[in-house]
């Protein structure tokens, strides 16, 4: 269906009335200009009839026929009227003889004694007729009064005019009437238009304003007209249009301070519908599943994450069975994740389940903290007591008379002596941890020192073991390397990785260590020819304790805190170290100091 401006209805509406108001006031004003026109007329009639009627009446009976008619024949000219002398029967004559006409001869007249004008005259009273005239072949009006000789009616005096003379004159007035009325008409159609067009711009501003308020612009207020109708039309719109913005900054503030907290939570949080699908959820739930938040928002928690289990929780917290609390492990590429799952159910305020909330907390550093300090206590325990156990064993074989013999006791106590060497290194080196640690907490003392030096005297420290399996320790420091250090420090951790190359590496082979400096740090580079360390073995290498071939270490004099001391060491610089191994490969150990410290 077409739809109409709301101007085309008013102003059609509009022209329709005054088209009908200009029609009807036409048809008044023309039918009572008819009416009095016509009325007036005769009047003006009757009035020349009594005149004719008072200059007749003295020649009535002493005046010859033909000087009445022309005396009305005078009197008809002057007026412009047709008049007419018809005889009553009083004096000499047929009653209705015409005794004069203004027009034509009374003899070529015929009898009007049959004429209703000429009855009610000729009783003594005013007649007055309209009909068609035979004499003149056209419609006329006849008005006849009595013409009294002592108290009798002794002739009728009548005067006529044209029907067609009257027409003439309405004609002319009609057309004064239908100009007027066409003037006023298409002033009023004017005004109707300006007054519609008015009406239609206000609304039309209106309309604009509430497009604006539509999309969201509430800074243009609307104006206020001054028809009564719009401007509460007007001022409600405004007033709405301020207390929305002032609803939608609420909104909008609090959706931003729930997204900024959501979006500093460590902790991941997913919100779920009650038909399962994802309503929202934070960048740190996006990273623990390992999926991109926007894509994921509207998809069902099936497709978003394949993990039986978190779709299990998901479902049991919808079932309405409570908190529910779950740990979860969840493949994220070629890592496993540990998840604390909580989930609990989302409410509208008549308690309603609508959907629910999953946050999760990854757990995975804790569990592997856990881990460490497991095996950590475990080989504590384990190297603590071997020592312990054969210097326990010797020292009760030595006091069960082992002692008289001077070869035993002498060999004993070298193994007694051996082993309390291992306890000793052992407690050195949990010490030097336990000092780094501190360090940590507070940095150690640094200078500005040449890297190359700490990497020379390390070497020369270890030369004398890599003689004696015939190792060759090449050392590559092309240009000076100035950094922010603390010498003996730095010195530990370079002997401990040339130690451990000098030691797994194979009889007559080549130790390297490369010094180079790059964009972002300095990069000392241990790499020997060894059997290689397997990659699962990798994440764990720096951890205390932890071993790749536990009795081979072992056998080879090993602590196993000489990583641990490295990473500890390179920490407490603000740097770090990496590892590259292949089994069958040999490894490379990379030490990376800060050139520049904040």
């Amino acid at each position: 269906m077409r739809r109409l401006r709301l101007f085309w209805r008013i102003y059609a509406t509009y022209l329709m009335l005054v088209v009908l108001c200009a029609l009807a006031l036409g048809f008044f004003a023309a039918s009572s200009a008819r009416s009095f026109y016509r009325s007036h007329a005769q009047t003006g009639l009757q009035a020349m009839a009594a005149l004719v009627a008072e200059q007749v009446r003295p020649m009535l009976g002493e005046a010859s026929a033909r000087s009445l008619d022309a005396l009305v024949k005078q009197l008809g000219a002057a007026s412009g009227t047709r008049l007419t002398l018809i005889a009553t029967g009083a004096q000499e004559g047929a009653a209705g003889v015409v005794l004069a006409d203004s027009e034509v001869a009374p003899s070529e007249m015929a009898n009007h004694s049959d004429r209703p004008e000429f009855r009610a005259a000729a009783q003594g009273g005013v007649g007055s007729a309209t009909r068609f005239s035979t004499t003149l072949n056209e419609d006329e009006m006849y008005v006849a009064v009595p013409v009294t000789v002592g108290g009798e009616v002794v002739a009728v005096s009548r005067a006529s005019m044209l029907l067609s003379e009257i027409g003439d004159a309405l004609g002319a007035l009609y057309w004064r009437i239908v100009a007027g009325t066409l003037i006023v008409a298409v002033i009023a159609a004017l005004i109707g238009l300006w007054v519609s067009s008015r009406i239609s711009r206000q609304m039309r501003e209106v309309t604009a304003g509430t497009k604006r308020f539509a999309a969201g612009d509430f800074t243009a207020k609307l104006p206020v007209p001054r028809t009564v109708e719009f401007a509460a039309v007007a001022e409600g719109l405004n007033s709405m249009a301020e207390r929305l913005d002032q609803e939608i900054r609420t909104l909008t503030r609090e959706r931003n301070e729930r997204e900024a907290v959501l979006a500093s939570m460590i902790e991941g949080v997913l919100a779920v519908d009650d038909e399962e699908r994802v309503l929202a959820m934070n960048e740190a739930s996006a990273k623990l599943l390992g999926v991109a938040r926007k894509a994921s928002v509207g998809r069902s928690i099936q497709e978003v994450v394949r993990n039986p289990e978190l779709q299990r929780l998901v479902a049991d917290t919808l079932a309405g069975r409570g908190p529910v609390e779950r740990e979860i492990l969840l493949r994220v590429g070629a890592d496993d994740r540990t998840l604390q799952a909580n989930g609990a159910l989302l409410q509208t305020d008549d308690e309603a389940a609508y959907g629910a909330v999953v946050v999760l907390n990854d757990v995975t550093r804790l569990k592997r903290l856990e881990e460490v300090r497991s095996d950590f206590v475990a080989s504590v325990s384990h190297e603590l007591k071997t020592p312990v156990t054969s210097i326990k064993g010797f020292t009760e074989t030595l006091l069960d008379g082992a002692a008289d013999d001077a070869r035993t006791a002498r060999r004993f106590l070298r193994i007694v002596d051996g082993h309390a060497d291992r306890l000793n290194a052992i407690i050195e080196d949990l010490l030097d941890l336990s000092m780094l640690e501190a360090a940590e907490a507070g940095p150690p003392a640094l200078d500005e020192a040449d890297i190359r030096d700490v990497v020379h005297v390390a070497a020369e420290v270890c030369s004398v073991k890599a003689a004696a399996k015939s190792i060759d320790i090449v050392v590559s420091c092309p240009e000076p390397v100035i950094a922010l250090v603390n010498p003996p420090l730095l010195e530990h951790a370079v002997v401990n990785l040339i130690d451990n190359a000098v030691k797994y590496s194979p009889d007559g082979s080549e130790v390297e260590i490369l010094l180079r400096r790059t964009l972002a740090d300095a990069e000392i580079v241990v790499r020997d020819h060894g059997p290689g360390i397997a990659r699962q073995h990798l994440p764990r290498l720096f951890e205390r304790f932890y071993r790749v071939d536990k009795a081979r270490s072992r056998d080879m004099g090993g602590t196993g805190l000489g990583l641990a001391i490295v990473k500890h060491i390179m920490q407490a610089h603000g740097g770090s170290v990496s590892v590259e191994s292949e089994v069958g490969s040999g490894s490379t150990f990379t030490l990376h100091l800060p050139v520049e410290r904040a």
